[in-house]
């Protein structure tokens, strides 16, 4: 990405956005920070309870929140939507392998 180019979250503060250099330019993606989040649990092999667990959210907030996903990028099961979100870099790979490896650890304990 060119210089003075900032991808810039959908729930992000306004002070935020107005702390950019002048004369930026600023990209939305179409992925919320819970879109997100979900996503990266989900990626770590959580289930939806588990997920609303740890985000404090009901576990129908999860399922809608992956069925709108599914919907966004016409993809026809949760699997797709990983690999999608994957592809498009809203979660990493290596994110999901260090969680997996430090869970690992934490069992082998």
């Amino acid at each position: 990405m060119p210089e003075n180019c900032y991808w810039i979250s959908l729930d992000q503060e306004k002070e935020e956005i107005e702390m950019l250099p002048r004369g930026s330019r600023v990209y939305f993606p179409i992925i919320s920070r819970r879109e997100r989040s979900v996503l990266s649990l989900m990626a770590e092999g959580y289930e939806n309870q588990e997920i609303a667990d740890e985000l404090t959210i009901s576990e129908k907030t999860v399922r809608g929140t992956q069925v709108n996903l599914m919907r966004r990028w016409n993809t026809p099961d949760l699997s797709s939507i990983i690999d999608h979100a994957l592809e498009e870099g809203w979660i990493s790979v290596y994110e999901v392998l260090e969680s997996r490896f430090s869970k690992r650890s934490a069992q082998a304990s």
